[in-house]
């Protein structure tokens, strides 16, 4: 029953991840609810997210001509940020870490909703200042990424927005891409520490691999406007129940 629980919740995050973002709330959420302490569950969704990542930006990947150059010239910033945000987890006491997953996803919801306005903020800068400011932005974002997958993908989704970068389709690839690589720079310190439950993250892993690849393709046929208001609407959801769970 667990492990079709993790299924389920992988194929719902996947889904929510390659349309914009959330869903490693949804799976992270599943994982404790199984039983794992918090770190432990984080550093595991981390490794079932990130099979996700790569199909998804398989899915996006005819959306995203003329954005590989950025991909390669960010790369070390990115894998960099991965390995401080890693390295921080495992430096956290696990009931800080706990108590502060709420607000990490309150402030990754937030900060999702004010992309329209960071993004003419960012417009204002001028071409070379606003991809300097995004660039910077990815980094911070893929030291959060490293720490705690909730929210990660509505904060990169805002650096690209100050970045300069409008078509949301492309902007999910990058996303997805960036993800990928910042993950795999964290998950080669959570295995060093022995800190990944590899059998409940297989079953996270399948479901998100498919959920990320059919929502990537589905965007074809939705509207990026509807594609917001639904993942907003999930994140306020997975916000709320994060808080409840922890101060019911």
């Amino acid at each position: 029953m667990e492990t079709l629980l993790l299924f389920l919740a992988g194929l719902i995050g996947g889904t929510m991840n390659a349309l914009a973002g959330g869903g490693s709330g949804i799976t992270f959420a599943a994982l404790v609810f199984t039983g794992m302490p918090p770190i432990i569950a984080n550093a595991t969704n981390t490794f079932a997210a990130t099979f996700g990542y790569i199909t998804g930006v398989v899915g996006y990947r005819k959306h995203m001509q003329g954005m590989w150059r950025d991909l390669i010239w960010q790369t070390p910033l990115v894998f960099i940020g991965g390995l401080i945000g890693g390295w921080l987890l495992l430096e956290t006491d696990p009931q800080t870490f706990a108590a502060a997953v709420p607000w990490l996803l309150l402030f990754a919801t937030l900060l999702f909703m004010a992309g329209p306005q960071l993004e003419r903020a960012a417009a204002r800068l001028g071409g070379r200042r606003m991809a300097a400011l995004g660039a910077f932005a990815v980094f911070l974002t893929c030291i959060y990424g490293g720490y705690f997958q909730g929210g990660f993908g509505i904060l990169t989704l805002a650096a690209l927005s100050l970045g300069g970068y409008k078509a949301v389709r492309g902007m999910n690839g990058l996303k997805l891409a960036f993800a990928t690589i910042s993950s795999v720079a964290a998950l080669i310190l959570f295995a060093l520490d022995g800190q990944i439950d590899y059998g409940g993250g297989l079953a996270v892993m399948v479901g998100i691999g498919i959920g990320s690849y059919g929502a990537a393709r589905l965007t074809d046929y939705v509207s990026d406007a509807n594609v917001k208001r639904a993942s907003l609407a999930v994140c306020w959801l997975v916000t709320a129940y994060a808080f409840y769970v922890n101060y019911a």
